[in-house]
């Protein structure tokens, strides 16, 4: 008779999987590995996922639920661009945070083109996060945007391509500071679609970034 699933055992596998993802990277994640950590057999990982490949799918979804999560954790205020803003920095705070992780969800660790509509809705709803919070600025009158759904593909373009230059070191290796890039990034994105300069410079002192660079944080440069 085939061994029941356990729910806990499952998470459990799962909660290592994404420690060892974060300590030692890929490679590390070994059905092996995941018994050892846990206290079971190999058997157990083969019981609940099937396969390895179904472990990565199973972190891919977990992924989303978190990213998903994060992406709308900073609250609305008056200020829709500083709003826009505030969950450009939690992108960024959750890549960098949960590197190994993100990079199973976009680095394509993981194929999952998947039919299944759970693993299109979760991976549609952050980008639908993305798309509420450039309407919002519309409304506001702050940003003129004739397509949202290219506005969003322009965003982002750029947050993601930021984020994955500063994960592979090359913000270090040449010198530059990530949180400056990034913020006059997210400032420039504000203007090409029709903020005005200094608002969209105030909108980036509310928006919660990181301390310590001012030149960025209120500079109004055009």
């Amino acid at each position: 008779m085939p061994r029941a699933k356990d729910p806990d055992v499952a998470e459990r596998l799962l909660d290592a999987a994404t420690r060892l993802l974060a300590d030692e990277g890929r490679n590390a994640v070994t059905a092996r590995r995941l018994a050892a950590e846990i206290g079971t057999s190999t058997m157990a990982v083969y019981t609940h996922f099937g396969s390895m490949d179904d472990v990565l799918v199973a972190l891919w979804r977990r992924g989303f639920a978190r990213f998903g999560a994060a992406l709308d954790a900073p609250p609305a205020t008056d200020d829709p661009v500083a709003d826009w803003m505030a969950q450009g920095w939690a992108y960024r705070r959750f890549a960098l945070d949960n590197r190994h992780l993100y990079r199973i969800m976009f680095g394509g660790v993981v194929d999952v083109a998947s039919d299944d509509p759970a693993d299109q809705a979760a991976a549609a709803a952050t980008f639908t996060s993305l798309l509420t919070r450039l309407q919002r600025c519309v409304e506001a009158g702050r940003l003129t945007i004739p397509d949202l759904m290219v506005a969003g593909q322009v965003v982002w373009g750029s947050v993601h391509g930021r984020v994955m230059i500063e994960l592979d070191g090359y913000d270090r290796a040449l010198g530059y500071d990530p949180v400056e890039v990034y913020a006059e990034a997210m400032r420039r994105l504000a203007i090409g679609f029709g903020d005005d300069p200094e608002s969209a410079s105030r909108s980036l002192a509310r928006s919660g970034m990181p301390t310590g660079h001012p030149r960025t944080r209120a500079s109004g440069r055009r």
